[in-house]
């Protein structure tokens, strides 16, 4: 997902206020570290011995289950935590309260499948690309251009790239969410005639149901209609070492196909593995 100016409404407002309880209280944990682990590098954390995790829950790119966190994005900062020693904590935040936590140092990273754009990386460190994303409608009718949107009670997410984009088309009612869950929900009990999310999220929601999934056609009109968004792992930005750890980490499953099984498991193409060079949105 993209950047985007803050909308706190009151689900945001309760997402952080649930986020800095957990913090507060030192969240949830994963499984502890052997004591006899080695480093891979040597890198500093906001709690030692911990990799602290803004999670936003957007099944599949991360979510909770139990005690754990799961998803894709969430698969790879476990095995970054695995590889450096370091258990894991998390709480739970929405995708315009997980910035702000990244960049004052609140949590090491943030997870959930989030665009690679130039005002993201003025706030915190990107990853190297991690895989694609496309813009993908949900509908009963199998909505796919631009032009079948209008009319319509279209919703999304707060954060994509294509939300201001869709706010400016004449004759289309755009609702924004704070996560996809909510998004899901109102569509499927009728609040709204068309979803917008990305590929991995509708198809986690579709499952299920009769709803019909479309990749939206390409449109001069939504800028994001011309490339697949590349996704990243936010990091806090004074820590380069943690940021550099993550980097190999991320080159070294695309090489060995790890990120491609940890794609295939939770929904997503081999050909989301196959980000081109890095750019911003």
């Amino acid at each position: 997902m993209t950047s985007v100016l803050p909308r706190l409404g009151v689900f945001a407002v309760a997402a952080l206020a649930l986020a800095l309880a957990a913090c507060s209280s030192g969240g949830n944990s994963g499984t502890k570290v052997n004591g006899s682990c080695t480093p891979a590098h040597k890198i500093s954390t906001v709690k030692t011995g911990v990799l602290t995790v803004a999670l936003t829950n957007t099944p599949p790119y991360s979510f909770q289950s139990g005690n754990d966190i799961a998803g894709i994005d969430s698969a790879i900062v476990t095995d970054l935590a695995k590889q450096e020693c370091l258990s894991v904590e998390f709480a739970p935040y929405t995708y315009t309260t997980a910035i702000p936590a990244v960049k004052v140092g609140r949590a090491d990273v943030a997870i959930g499948g989030f665009y690679r754009t130039a005002a993201r990386a003025k706030q915190v460190t990107l990853s190297d690309p991690v895989y694609l994303d496309e813009m993908t409608l949900m509908s009963k009718d199998g909505a796919s251009t631009v032009d079948q949107l209008s009319g319509k009670r279209v919703g999304t997410v707060d954060g994509y790239l294509w939300v201001d984009d869709l706010k400016k088309l004449t004759g289309v009612n755009v609702t924004v969410y704070p996560d996809s869950q909510s998004l899901a929900n109102d569509l499927k009990v009728g609040r709204l005639d068309i979803s917008i999310d990305g590929y991995g999220a509708a198809i986690f929601d579709a499952k299920g149901t009769d709803f019909k999934l479309a990749v939206l056609k390409k449109d001069p009109r939504i800028t994001a209609t011309s490339k697949p968004s590349q996704t990243a792992i936010l990091v806090d930005p004074r820590e380069r070492k943690l940021a550099a750890a993550l980097n190999d980490l991320i080159a070294k499953l695309r090489s060995n196909g790890g990120l491609v099984k940890i794609l295939n498991a939770n929904g997503l193409p081999a050909s989301a593995a196959d980000v081109g060079p890095p750019r911003l949105g």
